[in-house]
């Protein structure tokens, strides 16, 4: 069994580069974050209609990356505090994976 390599761009090999759909790298962000935000919605929607039970564990608890607490600089004159957080739980992953499912099919 051999193993071939192919050179050239992705168009030239029967792929099709990530860069190269119409809208591009910001379609594909905008598409991604959606999907992000519509799992984590429709998460926290299954969280409340069924409260305490395994599907609410499965699909609003998760982790949360992020710099706690905020960096803050104090320069006297004005103070300028940096932070962020993400919620990741398994809703948030699925909307993620079905905007890039979305987005490889435009």
């Amino acid at each position: 069994m051999a193993l071939r390599y192919e050179t050239g761009p992705p168009a030239e090999r029967g792929g099709q580069a990530l860069a190269k759909k119409p809208g591009g790298t910001t379609a594909f962000l905008v598409i991604i974050i959606l999907g992000a935000l519509i799992g984590t919605a429709l998460g926290e929607l299954v969280a409340y209609l069924f409260p305490g039970g395994i599907l609410d564990r499965i699909f609003s608890q998760g982790i949360t990356p992020g710099l706690q607490p905020p960096a803050t600089l104090d320069l006297k004159i004005f103070s300028l505090t940096l932070g962020f957080s993400v919620k990741i739980n398994l809703a948030s992953l699925v909307g993620l994976m079905l905007g890039a499912y979305i987005y490889k099919h435009l």
